[in-house]
């Protein structure tokens, strides 16, 4: 009983409340710092589209999560890594991201780690792979707490991936008539 109330007290505390506060603040500042359209955008669709000022014809593809996507007249052409030292919330990271985009693009891409294309698996087999080459350890580590902890951990891994290829599977097959 006590491990949950820890676990609860982890999840419910204080630090939850902070985080969720420093979300709404860096949410209310994009907002302030985008005009409408922008925000809309990032809105819909999670992310913003940032044309470059050296290239034209180049798009960067900005959110707070990923590797900023790269186009290049709508073609994928790789990926920029970039990410604080410390832990923000991603709308500041997506505002600090287009701000140095727009202000200071030579930098962004030199303080940037490129990715190449290939760094995208195509597919699902390669996608499962990876995660599994990724997990693997930990999969592994759960030996220790048996069989049953291992199958767990499975499944619920496996949830999102079945999810994924169910309605990648219904959406194939309801392609348009007429």
């Amino acid at each position: 009983m006590a491990v949950l109330a820890r676990l609860a007290g982890v999840l419910f505390g204080p630090q939850e409340r902070e985080q969720d506060a420093a979300w709404r603040r860096a949410e209310s500042l994009l907002h302030d710092s985008l005009t409408v359209e922008q925000f809309e955008q990032y809105r819909e669709r999670g992310y913003l589209e940032v044309p470059s000022r050296l290239d034209p014809g180049r798009t960067y593809r900005v959110d707070g999560w990923r590797p900023v996507a790269v186009y290049e007249r709508g073609s994928f052409i790789g990926a920029v890594c970039i990410r604080p030292k410390e832990h923000i919330p991603g709308p500041d990271i997506l505002l600090a991201r287009k701000l140095m985009i727009e202000g200071a693009e030579r930098e962004f891409l030199r303080a940037g780690n490129w990715l190449q294309p290939a760094w995208r698996p195509v597919g699902v087999a390669p996608t499962l792979f990876l995660i599994l080459a990724l997990i693997s350890p930990w999969l592994l580590s759960l030996r220790t707490f048996g069989v049953v902890w291992v199958g767990v951990a499975a499944v619920l891994l496996s949830t999102p991936l079945l999810f994924a290829w169910w309605r990648r599977r219904g959406s194939g097959s309801s392609g348009s008539s007429g």
